[in-house]
């Protein structure tokens, strides 16, 4: 039997098509239901047990509203339950300080990014060891350096990002009940989302995330 991925993406500045073929390199089809949408709210209203879900954007295509507190709840109990959760790059846009995804989640939330694409060197941390940065060196792309807010006392910090602004955290991953938070903050762009050490950091964290224990 497949698990099931939701990936959330597709937007005036994340456009599928950029997206898309990266997917279908993390995810392997003999192993995954690979559900795609633009829109979030999708992943509430299934009645199917979601192993895994991953936002590129907020999910909120042109006609609807944000999601609200309690629909970022329902979400947060999937989490709980069980289900795996990735935040990849403008998928931190619009989460608010006092929201579920932020305080619940601690999801992070995207504050600020680099005012033109500049080069982005990632590093994972040195300091301790964790599977989803197992076998990653550091990369450079060219990229939206994007700097969040998180709440560093509740997760791992995985990956640096550092760039002739700034070096910001770039990964971050932690429990929540029975379920896993990945965030990862590089991916603006083919060049970056397709980089193969950006590609082999999203199999890991999907590896991780979607893995009770």
């Amino acid at each position: 039997m497949k698990s099931i991925v939701y990936i959330i993406r597709d937007d005036i500045n994340h456009p599928k098509e950029v997206i898309d073929p990266v997917m279908e390199k993390v995810f392997d089809s003999e192993q995954w239901e690979v559900i795609l949408t633009d829109r979030a709210k999708d992943l509430i209203e299934t009645e199917a047990l979601v192993d895994l879900a991953l936002f590129f954007t907020n999910g909120r295509p042109e006609g609807e509203t944000n999601m609200t507190p309690e629909e970022q709840r329902q979400i947060v109990q999937k989490v709980r339950n069980g289900m795996g959760i990735m935040f990849i790059h403008a998928g931190l846009v619009l989460i608010e300080t006092d929201s579920p995804f932020y305080l619940e989640l601690n999801s992070g939330r995207f504050i600020e990014h680099s005012p033109h694409h500049v080069e982005v060197t990632n590093n994972p941390v040195t300091s301790f060891k964790h599977p989803i940065i197992e076998g990653i060196e550091p990369f450079v792309a060219i990229d939206e350096h994007y700097y969040c807010q998180v709440d560093t006392t509740k997760t791992d910090v995985i990956l640096f990002s550092t760039s002739q602004h700034v070096t910001a955290v770039g990964g971050w991953a932690h429990k929540v009940g029975a379920g896993k938070v990945v965030a990862l903050t590089p991916g603006h762009n083919p060049e970056a989302l397709g980089h193969p050490q950006m590609i082999q950091l999203m199999k890991n964290g999907v590896d991780w995330a979607a893995r009770q224990s």
